[in-house]
């Protein structure tokens, strides 16, 4: 039986990570000092804003100290600077957006970061009824996404994501969420298990990085629906022929050379497409995974704790955010395939997706 080497220390790029953070916020402060109040800006020496918050609502809550860095009061008050960027009318999160991610991004993300604070969007999520309200509406709103560039395109699903996890106050049939998965199902590529609808894609057959930073986008929604990926056997092998010889899935062209956002991608979709898979699928590939999971962890360490990697790698807190939730989908993959971590840490990471539906 093919096993995981020893765990790697991954503590120095914790202490740099928040370290890193503390300077997003105003004034800048690490977060054992405590933070009041979620006045965080997402740019260096930018104002406090909507991604900023947000950022920090989930990275604190994905090392585990966003309980122990702040007070019930300054939750409240946390949330109440995230919920001031929303629409009233609309229930879209519109102000405050980062370039390349549109409203219904900002919409899941600033509700996912406002359940991690232990809240919720301050007005219900209207628009929902208009994008969910029957199957015709539904794909009509599936046949309107960015096709041509899927990983951006597929930013349209957090619309769903965020009603996935502030539902209150809407009325929407109560099927809906299955009615969205079944649409999503019949528009996949059941040969590599991806989302291959653009004109390109009837020359580019195989996945490519871009599908794989789409396809990740609704995953999440299956997943936090509790229902089986489509065609995860498929999507696990398209997932570990992307791997680069790095041990990364990024590179210059995708998102950063360094341990990032299409890392967790990855690994989630691993892990969700290993969970869903034939006992059979996953005997014959264990080996494979495994020196997948080798690479990636020794490439990571190797970039992220190295000293000053932190402030050398990152530019703003959203990247860090993905780096995070990697590694702890890192670590929740090899646990449940291998039965112990790829990384050694005081207190393991989690995974934003075990809590909400979009990161």
């Amino acid at each position: 039986m093919c096993a995981l080497p020893r765990p790697l220390d991954f503590e120095p790029f914790l202490e740099e990570a928040r370290v890193f953070l503390g300077r997003f916020h105003d004034p800048p402060r690490h977060p054992k000092e405590g933070i009041p109040g979620g006045a965080f800006a997402s740019r260096p020496d930018g104002p406090c804003d909507l991604y900023g918050a947000a950022d920090a609502a989930y990275a604190l809550w994905v090392l585990g100290d966003l309980d122990a860095c702040t007070m019930p009061d300054g939750r409240r008050r946390w949330a109440a600077r995230i919920q001031s960027y929303q629409n009233g009318e609309s229930g879209w999160f519109d102000r405050g957006l980062l370039p390349g991610h549109g409203a219904p991004h900002a919409t899941a993300f600033a509700t996912g970061a406002l359940v991690l604070l232990g809240s919720r969007p301050l007005h219900p999520l209207r628009y929902a009824e208009g994008l969910f309200g029957d199957r015709a509406r539904v794909d009509a709103w599936l046949d309107g996404f960015r096709w041509s560039q899927v990983w951006t395109g597929s930013h349209a699903a957090g619309a769903a994501a965020a009603v996935l996890d502030a539902p209150q106050g809407l009325e929407l049939p109560e099927a809906w969420a299955d009615t969205v998965l079944a649409a999503l199902g019949e528009r996949l590529d059941p040969r590599t298990g991806f989302w291959k609808r653009a004109l390109h894609d009837r020359v580019l057959r195989r996945p490519t990085t871009l599908d794989l930073g789409g396809a990740a986008h609704f995953w999440w929604l299956f997943d936090r629906c509790g229902r089986p990926i489509p065609r995860p056997e498929q999507a696990a092998d398209g997932i570990l022929a992307l791997q680069r010889r790095s041990g990364l899935w990024g590179s210059r062209l995708f998102g950063g050379a360094f341990p990032q956002g299409i890392d967790f991608d990855a690994l989630h979709g691993l892990r969700v497409a290993w969970r869903d898979a034939s006992g059979g699928f996953r005997r014959a590939r264990r080996e494979r995974l495994a020196r997948a999971l080798e690479r990636y962890t020794g490439t990571a360490h190797a970039m992220l704790t190295a000293r000053g990697a932190v402030a050398r790698l990152f530019r703003a807190p959203h990247k860090l955010v993905g780096t995070l939730n990697a590694l702890a989908e890192l670590d929740a993959l090899a646990q449940a395939v291998f039965g112990h971590r790829c990384t050694a840490m005081r207190r393991p990471l989690r995974s934003a997706l075990t809590r909400v539906s979009w990161q």
